[in-house]
């Protein structure tokens, strides 16, 4: 196992654990997210300024504010993070009230898609961006209803913030899963196959290409003996992994390892989290260290957005 993956899990768990000592109630997996924030960002938690920002956080959102509830660890983590926690806070609120306004419901992945906007350093972009992510998403419901739903807001807003036309990433989409369900015909559920497409299209490339790459990975987990899960993150998440400068074999095995050693954290037990859950976040770990490509600028990475959306889930 290599030194830095080690590394970067052993700060994982003392990040979590400091995470669990602020937020005892939160959910759980919502904890892990939030330590990631930090993780991600090669940074260890400082336990006072996270008591700080909560405490910010209290005073300006309400109890029953989507800021809050089950989000408050990684939006306090968020806060934590920024040079200017207040003028963080200030963006995100006026973003996230971008986000939701017109919409009948309300929901943590609308703080997550402004969380994104935030953290991609493009506020003064936020109303274009909401613009067209309402435009893909309309479209996306309209040519899959059945599977496209408020799991998908987040990365509508990281693929209209990759600057393409609406219309491309749709086309990219439906591309992805054309190829996958009907030429493939890969025995994948079409919601996991449409997360996939997703994380696909934030890349350049030929669609095709990338989807063989994914099966090819996913093929090699199955000859190595690791049963990678088909559950809509964990599938979706290989896609962030195809471009990593190291052979694939090479690669699945140093996850299978990583995914053994996160066994022994606090919070990663079988108890705690199943293997197929290990495994994808065991993935998120050793793509930071192979320098997984981050589709970003500012301080969000895929493994950031990824996690969150797992958490959500």
């Amino acid at each position: 196992m290599r030194e830095d993956i080690r590394s970067k899990c052993d700060l994982l768990f003392r990040n979590k654990e400091l995470i669990d000592k602020e937020f005892k109630w939160e959910f759980a997996m919502m904890n892990v997210s939030a330590a990631l924030v930090f993780t991600g960002a090669n940074r260890e938690v400082n336990a006072e300024k996270l008591k700080e920002c909560r405490k910010m956080l209290k005073k300006e959102a309400g109890f029953f504010s989507y800021l809050r509830a089950e989000m408050e660890p990684v939006v306090v983590s968020k806060l934590a993070m920024a040079n200017d926690p207040q003028r963080y806070l200030d963006d995100l609120k006026s973003v996230y009230d971008k986000v939701k306004r017109g919409s009948v419901f309300d929901s943590g992945y609308m703080v997550q898609a402004a969380i994104c906007i935030c953290d991609a350093e493009r506020v003064n972009d936020a109303d274009e961006i909401i613009a067209g992510y309402k435009d893909l998403y309309k479209k996306m419901s309209k040519e899959h209803p059945m599977i496209t739903g408020s799991e998908d807001i987040v990365f509508s807003i990281l693929l209209v913030m990759t600057d393409k036309s609406v219309d491309t990433i749709l086309g990219e989409l439906n591309e992805c899963y054309d190829y996958l369900k009907k030429e493939l015909k890969i025995k994948v559920d079409s919601n996991e196959i449409q997360g996939l497409g997703e994380i696909l299209a934030l890349s350049d490339g030929d669609m095709k290409e990338k989807c063989d790459k994914v099966v090819s990975l996913y093929n090699t987990f199955t000859e190595h003996g690791v049963k990678y899960g088909k559950s809509y993150n964990e599938f979706s998440s290989l896609g962030s992994l195809i471009d990593l400068d190291v052979e694939t074999g090479v690669l699945v095995d140093e996850i299978a390892e990583t995914a053994e050693y996160l066994k022994n954290g606090k919070g990663f037990g079988g108890m705690s989290m199943d293997k197929k859950q290990r495994l994808m976040f065991a993935s998120m770990l050793v793509g930071d260290a192979y320098n997984a490509d981050q589709f970003l600028t500012g301080n969000t990475t895929m493994t950031s957005a990824v996690a969150m959306v797992v958490a959500e889930e």
